[in-house]
């Protein structure tokens, strides 16, 4: 492995991180609206701070293996096998991601004549398209870099 896996991890959650912060805040500001506007941000705001504690935690996880990795207390196989685990988790959730996005569509279309149930789905629906797009892109380029 030409570069520490654990290192490219942290680095590869960042925009995870990102991504919550912004949809956490964003939604919170939405909050105060009424109808879709409410719904929307009231799921900007959930899945981001969902989205911020699975970034910090897997951050965290990565800083502490690259420190074991760099103090020979974790071998190359422990990174190379932890590579496979990672693209592994990331290819399930672009599957579940395909489901949020779907979930949401159909809410949104289901109850467009209810402004709340419809900022709802396509609040879910947009979290949805952003982490589809995390997901496959970091699992494709995990396999790319860490085990071709």
């Amino acid at each position: 492995m030409p570069q520490n896996f654990f290192v490219y991890q942290r680095r590869a959650l960042q925009p995870l991180l990102f991504w919550g912060i912004v949809s956490s805040i964003l939604g919170a500001l939405m909050l105060p609206f009424g109808g879709f506007t409410r719904h929307f941000g009231l799921q900007a705001a959930a899945w981001g701070v969902i989205d911020v504690l699975l970034a910090m935690a897997g951050r965290r996880r990565a800083l502490l293996k690259a420190e074991a990795l760099a103090e020979h207390s974790l071998d190359e196989s422990a990174a190379t096998h932890e590579a496979e685990r990672f693209r592994g988790i990331l290819w399930f959730n672009a599957g579940l991601d395909v489901l949020y996005i779907v979930a949401g569509l159909f809410t949104a279309l289901r109850f467009a004549d209810r402004p709340d149930r419809r900022g709802m789905g396509v609040g879910i629906a947009v979290q949805g398209v952003f982490l589809l797009l995390f997901d496959a892109l970091l699992a494709r380029d995990v396999e790319r870099k860490f085990l071709a």
